[in-house]
């Protein structure tokens, strides 16, 4: 499931959701239905804040409002990642553009075009937008270090920590879009690989949706030092299993999520049976103290997507496959064919 929240609750939260996106006259699009939901599920307390403020103070609740309320209490745009890298990449962009504006010839035009892209760098609001003027930053050191002889041994020097820096934001972007616990993507990166085979309208693709069986009661009975072995043992199980070009992330909790390119149903169906079977064949103990915990399985959702379907309708097909699965005893696995 999308959420953690049983099945009836969810449903709740999105009755009083749609309920606040009438009363303020606003779309029911993913966005104001994230916003509205997050805020009645009191998972986000930012969030909840926020709007309580809008609501208390009777300030009118726009589109814009809830868009601005997404950006900054939902997105996994994490800026103190790249704080200190801004910092650094400032100071030698502006000893670098100052050195050439003061240089008479051709590179004073460089030095202006430097000190131009540090105001883009104000103006980036997410790792890819900071990338791309990266990319610009570290063409203009290039271009200097050809046309200023003279400016040859500094440019180098300025080069080499450029690229250093690009170098860090790049695992910064990695770690943005990494789970912590399992090294699998988060669901920021997977909703990264995602979107581009969404607006393709000929993709074939399929997603599988994974829930470990009463994972409550393994961490109610052995901790959630074993519940977290156990996570990291089934990401290393599906790591085993996918390959290529599939994505394989954590959804969230006890949530795991396949995609699988270029793969009609019953072929995923067949990869989610074979994942079942390898992990429903094993017997799990303690390693402390070579305790038995039994089996540990999972259940399976699979829906293939259909041509030109929005992310939301595709996720709500897969997620009521897994429910599917739940309710008709889990440790299975069922295909929407099967609905």
């Amino acid at each position: 499931m999308l959420y953690s929240e049983d099945k009836d609750q969810a449903g709740e939260y999105l009755r009083l959701s749609l309920g606040f996106i009438a009363k303020y006259n606003l779309p029911a699009d993913p966005a104001c239905y994230s916003v509205w939901y997050q805020y009645i599920a009191g998972k986000n307390p930012h969030l909840k804040a926020a709007i309580d403020h809008f609501i208390n103070s009777k300030l009118p609740i726009t589109v814009k409002t809830i868009k601005k309320l997404y950006k900054d209490h939902i997105l996994e745009k994490d800026r103190t990642i790249t704080e200190n890298l801004l910092h650094e990449l400032r100071l030698v962009i502006n000893g670098i553009s100052r050195y050439a504006i003061d240089t008479t010839g051709d590179i004073t035009g460089n030095g202006k075009r430097l000190q131009a892209l540090v105001q883009e760098l104000e103006e980036d609001e997410d790792m890819d937008s900071l990338s791309r003027t990266m990319d610009k930053i570290i063409h203009e050191a290039k271009d200097l270090v050809q046309t200023g002889k003279s400016f040859q041994g500094r440019m180098t020097s300025s080069s080499q920590e450029l690229a250093i820096l690009r170098k860090k934001l790049d695992m910064s972007k990695r770690d943005a879009e990494t789970d912590a616990l399992t090294g699998l993507l988060n669901r920021r990166g997977f909703e990264k690989r995602l979107h581009p085979l969404l607006k393709d309208p000929g993709s074939c693709f399929c997603l599988v949706m994974i829930d470990i069986d009463h994972f409550k009661r393994v961490n109610d009975t052995y901790g959630h030092l074993v519940g977290d072995s156990i996570l990291k043992a089934l990401a290393n199980l599906l790591k085993q299993q996918t390959k290529g070009k599939d994505s394989l992330a954590r959804f969230g909790g006890e949530e795991f999520i396949i995609l699988l390119p270029e793969t009609r149903l019953e072929q995923a169906g067949i990869v989610a049976e074979d994942i079942r079977k390898k992990l429903a064949a094993q017997e799990w103990k303690q390693r402390k103290t070579g305790q038995s915990m039994g089996k540990i399985t999972i259940s399976l959702g699979v829906s293939q997507y259909r041509p030109n379907e929005s992310e939301a309708t595709l996720m709500h097909r897969v997620d009521t496959a897994l429910y599917a699965a739940k309710r008709d005893g889990r440790n299975r696995v069922v295909t929407e064919a099967m609905l």
